[in-house]
């Protein structure tokens, strides 16, 4: 079983190697760079269209001035629109444009041959031992973030 020191190491090189390939995949699947950032407002706004720029700012954990910066330069690349609400002109809703349905396309892929690749090698025991530690996990993460 390995120590407390190498699954911080294995956590470490991991959540790394992730986000440089998710990058790198990204750039050459869409012929543009799209940085991590980027790619994961996408996926937010891409889970939830139409949304308000309020909610996304809030599900990511960043300032809505944060995010209208990220969607400026996100407009400037094609990739989402915004427009006000017809209803109450002080919200701001935000969808993906067909580059960036398709940027949200191929991302979402990226995450599904990423997970087929390790399912596939695991018993239904060590998936269900795998998901459980990564739910422990992830509960250890969202305590942090209070």
């Amino acid at each position: 079983m390995p120590g407390s020191e190498q699954i911080n190491s294995f956590l470490v090189d991991m959540f790394g190697r992730v986000n440089k390939i998710e990058e790198r995949a990204m750039a050459a699947g869409l012929g543009n760079s799209i940085s991590i950032t980027e790619i994961h407002i996408i996926e937010k706004i891409g889970d939830m269209e139409p949304i308000r720029m309020s909610e996304v700012a809030k599900s990511i954990g960043v300032t809505l001035a944060t995010l209208t910066v990220a969607c400026d330069k996100l407009e400037t690349k094609d990739l989402v629109c915004r427009t006000r609400d017809k209803t109450d002109r002080r919200v701001v809703n935000i969808t993906l444009t067909d580059k960036g349905r398709a940027a949200y396309e191929y991302h979402k892929a990226f995450h599904e041959r990423m997970i087929e690749s390790i399912i596939e090698t695991l018993t239904p025991e060590q998936t269900a031992i795998l998901g459980k530690s990564l739910e422990t996990l992830q509960d250890f993460f969202l305590q942090q973030e209070t």
